[in-house]
Order: structure tokens, then sequence, then C-alpha cells
């Protein structure tokens, strides 16, 4: 047996170990990894571009969608134009701060205070 697989009796345990290590992986970090490429992709987005809309309200017809313009504040708060993000949607602003938030919240309960590969033993009782 190769030497990293001793405490396991069978390959299957350990294929079920490393399962389990990857979905724990996974759970922990994706919100705050899909949180900050968000991010970082509508900093990066130019605001004033006019590429067809994400929106399905605004693509069933419906002209009313209450996230229009939310890409495009979320871009110019990134950029320091405070108004031009409130005239775009006045939630861009605050949708930024909240994320930012979220974000430091989870890297620092997910990564800063727990150690990698950490899975948590849940107890039987």
């Amino acid at each position: 047996m190769i030497c990293f697989m001793k405490p396991f009796i069978h390959r299957f345990e350990y294929e079920l170990y490393m399962i389990k290590l990857i979905r724990t992986y996974i759970h922990n970090h994706l919100e705050w990894m899909v949180f900050t490429i968000g991010l970082i992709a509508l900093a990066l987005m130019s605001p004033d571009t006019t590429e067809p809309t994400l929106c399905l309200l605004d693509r069933f017809g419906i002209a009313w969608c209450p996230g229009d313009g939310l890409g495009h504040s979320i871009s110019y708060t990134f950029r320091g134009d405070f108004i031009s993000a409130l005239e775009a949607n006045f939630v861009g602003p605050f949708a930024v701060l909240i994320l930012v938030l979220r974000i430091i919240y989870l890297i620092k309960k997910n990564v800063v205070s727990k150690p990698q590969g950490f899975i948590e033993e849940k107890e039987h009782g």
C-alpha cells in the first residue's frame, strides 16, 4: 500500500474520504469565491456599455426590473462615481458594501480560523 493510504483499510474508504474532503472544501469556499469573482468582473466592466441584459423579467417583456442597472451601479461605485452609481440603481453602492463585508466574514470564518483540509466530525447521539 502507498504510505499515505495506510490509515485506510480499502481504497474505497480513501476515495470516500477524498470526496468528503472536496465537498467540505467547496462548501466552505464556494460562496466567497463566487462573490469575489462577480465583484471583480463588475469592477472591470465598462459601465457605459449597452450589452444585452441578463434580466429574466426583461426577457419576458416586463419593463420594470428591481435589478435594472445594478451591474452598472456597482461598476460606477468601483470607479468612485457615486452620483452615476445612485442614478443607475440606488442599491448598487450598498450591495458592494454588503458583499465586501460578507466576503471578509466568510474568509475569516473559513480560511483564517480553520486549517486547510479540516473536516468537522459530527457527533452521533
